[in-house]
């Protein structure tokens, strides 16, 4: 009898994806700030993907707020997309504390 093997799900929500403007900012480890208008690609209910051309860095903290709206919120840098890839100047974005930022809502 031959067994079947599940893989546990490799992402932790779905996602969707989507276009929103989004002003992106914060500090580079050296202390100098940055600033940057942008756009979310997709989002998710623990973080997103955004076109960046900055330099980040994984593990840094960045503040998104999109332009039709007045919050923001905080969220860390947990991969690039690779120099000379079909991903370069994407970013994974993850909430430092889970919030509906863009107000959309994800199933339990």
């Amino acid at each position: 009898m031959i067994k079947s093997q599940r893989r546990p799900p490799l992402r932790r929500s779905s996602r969707i994806y989507l276009r929103v403007p989004v002003h992106l900012s914060g500090t580079f480890p050296d202390g100098k700030s940055f600033a940057e208008d942008t756009h979310i690609l997709s989002i998710s209910k623990y973080g997103a993907k955004l076109a960046s051309r900055l330099p980040l860095k994984v593990g840094m903290q960045v503040k998104v707020k999109p332009k039709r709206g007045h919050d923001s919120a905080l969220f860390r840098v947990a991969w690039l997309g690779a120099p000379d890839s079909p991903r370069a100047g994407e970013v994974g974005i993850e909430y430092v504390r889970v919030s509906n930022l863009l107000g959309v809502g994800f199933p339990e």
